[in-house]
Formats: structure tokens, C-alpha cells, sequence
């Protein structure tokens, strides 16, 4: 359990002896989902600080058309929103689904709230957490306002030739989840994608992609 919390970047820099005080601190359960289980809708309260300490899940949003959008999978280990357990409004602005059997850690909120308060490296691991998840949701909120699909398609691109320091990246989704991602249909998402190609401003060999025209994609944003 402690090896797992490190991971997830909650007990990061913290001493053995630490970590096991702030463990035995928290009144915790462990909770199991199915696969595509629902785990939190949203605009539910958040009541408990849930870790995922086994599995995959996925975080869908929902407008008032009764459109899907996925905002992104995580993997275990992972604290699941962490930047609404606080605040004025205590509800998750997305529903969460695992994506395949999953284990998670539901600490409750006071017990929470009192460890950290009383350990400054804890505190320090919750702020840095919660920094990165708006960071991410700043860039997401940037990548949805994207209008085109082939601007969300450069987007994404150039972000893993960034990532992967290489002008063939792999690409870490199929095109389903990738349309799913982006918030398109399968059909649009790879009609785009084919033009890119004919038009010489990438290459594709099955999960392969090399980018041939940089300067071009970068217009498309």
C-alpha cells in the first residue's frame, strides 16, 4: 500500500515512518469496480479522497444536448479528483467509469483534512497534485476550443512529437479512442486524418505516424 501511495505521488519524499503514520491516521475503505462500472456521476459531492490503486478509469462530461465528451483515462496509481475535494463547490464536474476492474481507496474527508494539515511534505504532495490537474484541465479546455477536427488533430500530434522527441510517433490510441478523445465521430477523425496524408503533411502505417510538414500542422492551431 505505501509503495503504491509513492507512486501516485501522494507520500512522495516522505519517510517510511511517515508515511505509515499518515496511513494509520486515515479512515479509509477499499472499493471495487467492475468493468464500465460507474464510480462517481457527475455533480455528485465530494465526501472522500478516492485513490486508484489498481485498474484504469475514464472521465466523461456531459452537456445539456446530452453530448459525451471524454476528457482522458488514468491509470493506476492515481488520486481522482483531487482539486474539488475542497472549494466552495464540492462536486466532480465529471463522471468517472472504469474502464477495467479497479480498485480505490475512499479516505474520508475529515480524516483526510487533519493528516494533512499535520504534515508539511503531505501538504506540499496535495498541492503539487492539485497543480498538475489544473495545469492538465487548462490544457484540455485549450485543446476542446479547437474548432476543426484537423486542428485537434495537430494539437494532439505535436504534443507527442514533443513527448516522444521523434518525427515518427506511436500513437498511444487507436483511432476509436482517439475520436472518442477529441470528441468526434470515428469516420470524421479518419477522413481528416486521410487528407493529412494525401496532402503530404503526414505519413500513416498503422499506429505509426511521421509528420512530413511541421510548419503546416502547426497552422492548422
Amino acid at each position: 500500500m505505501l509503495e503504491i501511495l509513492t507512486k501516485s505521488g501522494l507520500f512522495k519524499n516522505m519517510s517510511d515512518n511517515e508515511k505509515n503514520h499518515c496511513l494509520s491516521q486515515f479512515n479509509y475503505q477499499i472499493k471495487n469496480y467492475k468493468k464500465q462500472e460507474v464510480i462517481v456521476y457527475a455533480q455528485d459531492e465530494v465526501i472522500q479522497q478516492l485513490i486508484l490503486l489498481v485498474g484504469s478509469v475514464k472521465n466523461e462530461m456531459s452537456d445539456y444536448n446530452g453530448k459525451t465528451v471524454k476528457i482522458t483515462d488514468m491509470e493506476a496509481p492515481r488520486l481522482l479528483a483531487p482539486g474539488f475535494l475542497f472549494g466552495n463547490i464540492s462536486h466532480y464536474p465529471v463522471s468517472i467509469f472504469a474502464n477495467a476492474h479497479c480498485e480505490i481507496m475512499a479516505i474520508n474527508k475529515r480524516d483526510f483534512t487533519n493528516t494533512i494539515l499535520e504534515n508539511k511534505q503531505l501538504q506540499l504532495n496535495f498541492i503539487n497534485l492539485i497543480s498538475n490537474q489544473t495545469q492538465f484541465l487548462t490544457r484540455k479546455i485549450n485543446f476542446l476550443n479547437l474548432k476543426s477536427i484537423k486542428a485537434k488533430i495537430a494539437h494532439f500530434l505535436l504534443n507527442q512529437h514533443i513527448q516522444q522527441n521523434n518525427d515518427t510517433i506511436l500513437l498511444p490510441q487507436s483511432q476509436t479512442q482517439l475520436a472518442e478523445l477529441f470528441g468526434v465521430t470515428r469516420p470524421s477523425l479518419s477522413r481528416s486524418m486521410n487528407e493529412l496524408s494525401r496532402d503530404s503533411i503526414i505519413s500513416i502505417q498503422g499506429k505509426k505516424v511521421k509528420l512530413l510538414d511541421i510548419v503546416t500542422l502547426k497552422s492548422y492551431l
